[in-house]
């Protein structure tokens, strides 16, 4: 894969926001970058990860808003940057430098999807459609568009066993699946009900599950034909169907964690049970958007704690890290004042954790 910076593109696009922000958050705090930060030593320190090398000198990507982040099974230090309407960065560099994608400059970036294999084949959805490049980011087609003004394609991923078979969940619950990496679409399954997250199992070819925002779980084992409920385990904890994250397990096959506004439950048999990870916050008092664990080593987990005032507003943030499976916590502080929407352990230098910041509009 030639991964030589596109810088000549990169001037052409233009458009970076740069700079911390500017918001109050309380009497006398002022909010901080947004962007990228990593760690080298497991979470016990931090450095803003922000430059983007241009002809014309460095730029700086500390005030963009994380959406989410996104890996490429085949290459670690790959890391696609998803914005919240200031478009598409990526990293060859594990995040030491940054590029921005003119195509894509100025969007919403809902899903992203990399082919495991065929990394330069890379699925995109700025909510109103679907874009795919084949040549590692340089050219786009548009090979999806959604009519309906109040639908969007929420989520995108692409089937780890047959690579010609790409998934986009939308916004009003319809399953859309291409068996022919977007050349056609068709609807496998409508819930009905608001999706917010769709992932497929890189154990298990033809596994994909689907995350609503107050609906539960679902799981398909047959390449998104059927689907399985696999939320009546989550009944038992209050505010469990209040969904933020769905985190597959990298390092353990059947293994996934549930983040509610209840807290993080775990399931060990691909969704059918469920219990839950002791955490240091209690239940419901925290907001929990940033969640990993180390696939080398299963006692090594980390989440972020966030508590939000009126409209949104951050008020706080704490980082949380246990390396004993969840018996003992211990607590640190974050880099910044904005909200912490993603945690991203490298897969082979496990020492190395990025985050991702934003604020919510």
């Amino acid at each position: 894969m030639n991964k030589t910076p596109l810088l000549l593109l990169t001037l052409i696009a233009g458009l970076l926001v740069t700079g911390a922000g500017c918001l109050q958050f309380g009497a006398s705090q002022t909010q901080g970058p947004m962007g990228m930060y990593q760690s080298v030593d497991k979470g016990e320190t931090w450095k803003q990860i922000s430059a983007v090398p241009t002809v014309a000198g460095a730029q700086s990507i500390a005030g963009i808003k994380v959406y989410r982040l996104h890996t490429d099974p085949s290459d670690p230090n790959a890391i696609y940057l998803a914005s919240r309407g200031q478009g598409l960065y990526y990293s060859y560099d594990n995040g030491a430098s940054w590029r921005v994608v003119p195509a894509m400059a100025g969007k919403f970036i809902y899903g992203l999807a990399v082919n495991p294999k065929n990394k330069c084949n890379i699925f995109v959805s700025d909510g109103q459609h679907i874009f795919k490049t084949d040549d590692c980011l340089r050219t786009w087609t548009n090979v999806y568009a959604e009519e309906r003004p109040d639908q969007r394609v929420v989520s995108l991923a692409i089937d780890f066993g047959a690579s010609n078979t790409v998934y986009a969940a939308e916004l009003g619950g319809d399953i859309l699946v291409s068996n022919n990496l977007g050349s056609s679409w068709r609807v496998t399954q409508r819930f009905g009900y608001q999706l917010q997250y769709l992932v497929a199992d890189q154990f298990n070819p033809g596994r994909v599950y689907v995350a609503g925002y107050t609906s539960g779980i679902y799981r398909s084992d047959d390449s998104g034909t059927t689907w399985k409920n696999m939320s009546a385990g989550l009944d038992s904890f209050t505010d469990a169907n209040k969904f933020y994250r769905l985190t597959l397990n990298p390092g353990k096959k059947d293994s996934l964690f549930w983040i509610s506004k209840y807290g993080i439950l775990r399931s060990d048999d691909a969704g059918t049970t469920w219990t839950e990870l002791k955490l240091i916050t209690p239940p419901g008092s925290v907001n929990i958007y940033a969640f990993d664990i180390n696939a080398k080593n299963q006692n090594e987990m980390y989440y972020t704690g966030t508590i939000l005032g009126d409209n949104n507003i951050h008020v706080r943030s704490t980082f949380y890290k246990t390396t004993d499976g969840g018996k003992n916590w211990v607590t640190k502080k974050l880099p910044t004042n904005t909200i912490p929407v993603n945690i991203l352990i490298n897969s082979e230098k496990d020492n190395v954790v990025s985050m991702g910041f934003s604020i919510l509009d």
